[in-house]
Protein backbone atom coordinates (compact mmCIF):
# COMPACT_ATOMS: atom_id res chain seq x y z
CA UNK A 1 0.00 0.00 0.00
CA UNK A 2 1.24 3.54 -0.77
CA UNK A 3 1.24 6.15 2.07
CA UNK A 4 -0.75 9.30 1.78
CA UNK A 5 1.98 11.85 3.86
CA UNK A 6 3.67 13.70 1.54
CA UNK A 7 7.63 14.25 1.93
CA UNK A 8 8.59 17.97 1.42
CA UNK A 9 11.83 18.39 -0.32
CA UNK A 10 15.35 19.18 1.20
CA UNK A 11 15.86 22.26 0.17
CA UNK A 12 12.29 23.51 0.58
CA UNK A 13 12.78 22.00 4.66
CA UNK A 14 16.33 23.48 4.25
CA UNK A 15 14.91 27.49 3.39
CA UNK A 16 11.85 27.32 5.57
CA UNK A 17 14.09 26.56 8.85
CA UNK A 18 15.98 29.50 8.67
CA UNK A 19 13.24 32.08 8.69
CA UNK A 20 11.57 31.97 11.89
CA UNK A 21 7.75 32.15 11.29
CA UNK A 22 6.37 31.44 14.36
CA UNK A 23 3.92 33.88 17.03
CA UNK A 24 5.86 33.23 20.35
CA UNK A 25 5.39 34.99 23.65
CA UNK A 26 8.58 36.99 23.05
CA UNK A 27 6.47 39.06 19.79
CA UNK A 28 3.28 39.62 21.92
CA UNK A 29 3.12 43.02 23.50
CA UNK A 30 1.34 41.93 26.77
CA UNK A 31 1.03 44.29 29.61
CA UNK A 32 -0.83 47.91 29.89
CA UNK A 33 1.88 50.15 30.58
CA UNK A 34 3.12 48.78 27.08
CA UNK A 35 -0.06 49.38 25.25
CA UNK A 36 0.19 53.01 26.81
CA UNK A 37 3.22 53.60 25.55
CA UNK A 38 3.12 52.98 21.85
CA UNK A 39 -0.32 54.34 21.44
CA UNK A 40 1.70 57.74 22.67
CA UNK A 41 4.21 56.86 19.95
CA UNK A 42 4.23 57.49 16.01
CA UNK A 43 1.40 55.95 13.82
CA UNK A 44 -0.18 55.56 10.27
CA UNK A 45 -3.82 54.30 9.40
CA UNK A 46 -6.09 53.20 6.09
CA UNK A 47 -9.98 53.17 6.58
CA UNK A 48 -9.87 50.01 8.85
CA UNK A 49 -6.86 50.01 10.93
CA UNK A 50 -4.73 52.28 13.15
CA UNK A 51 -1.03 51.35 13.35
CA UNK A 52 0.98 52.62 16.19
CA UNK A 53 4.31 51.80 16.59
CA UNK A 54 7.99 52.82 18.94
CA UNK A 55 11.48 51.50 18.12
CA UNK A 56 13.11 49.83 21.07
CA UNK A 57 16.64 48.12 21.47
CA UNK A 58 15.68 44.85 21.08
CA UNK A 59 15.67 43.30 17.82
CA UNK A 60 12.51 41.47 17.49
CA UNK A 61 9.05 43.12 16.99
CA UNK A 62 6.10 42.63 19.61
CA UNK A 63 2.59 43.01 18.69
CA UNK A 64 -0.63 44.02 20.40
CA UNK A 65 -3.83 44.02 19.29
CA UNK A 66 -7.03 45.81 19.38
CA UNK A 67 -10.34 45.40 18.64
CA UNK A 68 -13.51 46.71 20.80
CA UNK A 69 -16.80 45.33 21.04
CA UNK A 70 -17.99 49.10 19.87
CA UNK A 71 -16.39 48.11 16.33
CA UNK A 72 -16.93 44.39 16.24
CA UNK A 73 -19.53 43.32 18.57
CA UNK A 74 -19.63 39.37 17.78
CA UNK A 75 -16.71 37.64 19.40
CA UNK A 76 -16.83 35.35 16.54
CA UNK A 77 -15.60 38.48 14.51
CA UNK A 78 -13.02 39.95 17.01
CA UNK A 79 -11.30 36.80 17.28
CA UNK A 80 -11.26 36.03 13.37
CA UNK A 81 -9.95 39.77 12.61
CA UNK A 82 -6.95 38.78 15.55
CA UNK A 83 -6.53 35.68 13.89
CA UNK A 84 -5.46 37.49 10.92
CA UNK A 85 -3.88 40.20 12.01
CA UNK A 86 -1.39 38.01 14.16
CA UNK A 87 -1.24 35.40 10.81
CA UNK A 88 -0.18 39.02 8.74
CA UNK A 89 2.51 39.99 11.30
CA UNK A 90 3.95 36.57 11.55
CA UNK A 91 4.84 36.14 7.68
CA UNK A 92 5.92 39.72 7.54
CA UNK A 93 9.36 40.62 7.39
CA UNK A 94 8.71 43.39 10.15
CA UNK A 95 9.06 40.74 12.82
CA UNK A 96 12.87 40.93 12.38
CA UNK A 97 12.80 45.06 12.77
CA UNK A 98 13.17 46.16 17.07
CA UNK A 99 9.85 48.12 17.35
CA UNK A 100 6.83 47.50 19.34
CA UNK A 101 3.66 48.04 17.76
CA UNK A 102 -0.33 48.49 18.42
CA UNK A 103 -2.62 47.38 15.78
CA UNK A 104 -6.25 48.94 16.34
CA UNK A 105 -9.36 47.97 14.45
CA UNK A 106 -10.98 51.26 13.77
CA UNK A 107 -14.19 50.00 11.82
CA UNK A 108 -16.20 46.76 10.58
CA UNK A 109 -15.59 46.08 6.89
CA UNK A 110 -16.62 43.42 4.21
CA UNK A 111 -15.55 39.71 4.92
CA UNK A 112 -13.19 39.98 2.06
CA UNK A 113 -10.12 38.55 3.96
CA UNK A 114 -7.68 39.33 0.86
CA UNK A 115 -8.01 42.93 1.34
CA UNK A 116 -7.90 42.83 4.88
CA UNK A 117 -4.23 41.67 4.66
CA UNK A 118 -3.05 43.82 1.54
CA UNK A 119 -4.42 46.57 3.87
CA UNK A 120 -2.23 45.32 6.89
CA UNK A 121 0.50 44.72 4.51
CA UNK A 122 0.64 47.81 3.44
CA UNK A 123 0.85 49.15 6.72
CA UNK A 124 3.59 47.32 7.93
CA UNK A 125 5.61 47.71 4.90
CA UNK A 126 4.97 51.27 5.52
CA UNK A 127 6.11 51.43 9.43
CA UNK A 128 8.97 49.30 8.23
CA UNK A 129 10.23 51.91 6.11
CA UNK A 130 9.06 55.08 8.15
CA UNK A 131 11.65 52.96 11.00
CA UNK A 132 14.60 52.07 8.19
CA UNK A 133 14.31 56.06 7.57
CA UNK A 134 15.52 56.98 11.71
Amino acid sequence: MLSSTHVVPRAVQDSQSKISAGFTAAHRLLRQDGFDHVVCAESTDNKYFKVFFVRKSQENARLGIIASKKILPRAVHRNRVKRIIREVFRQHSIKACGLDMVVMVRRAYTQERGIRSDSLNMLFSRVEDRCAEL
